[in-house]
């Protein structure tokens, strides 16, 4: 499916200390076994829902649906090549 392909495995804040998002990204109607695990965290994110609420109706224009599998803090740091994942959320977002 061209959309689910389109979409880009990771979407990230190029420097900074900000929170993050795993979602599974698969299409709306069948083919429920074709999926895509994405990443996105920004540093506008006060909380992790906040993310969530800009992807969801993204993919929900492309016939996608999301389910968020957890979450975390990124520090990134692009000029030196450096990212470092820590923390744990278990983010439910109904």
């Amino acid at each position: 499916m061209a959309g689910l392909d389109s979409v880009p495995e990771v979407v990230i804040d190029p420097d900074g200390v900000f929170k993050y998002i795993l979602v599974r990204v698969s299409p709306a109607s069948s083919e429920p076994e074709r999926y895509r695990d994405v990443v996105r965290g920004t540093k506008s994110a006060e909380y992790h829902n906040h993310i969530f609420e800009i992807l969801d109706p993204e993919m929900q224009a492309m016939q996608l649906k999301c389910k968020c599998l957890g979450g975390g803090k990124i520090e990134h740091n692009s000029k030196d090549k450096k990212i470092r994942i820590y923390g744990e959320s278990t983010v439910r977002i109904l």
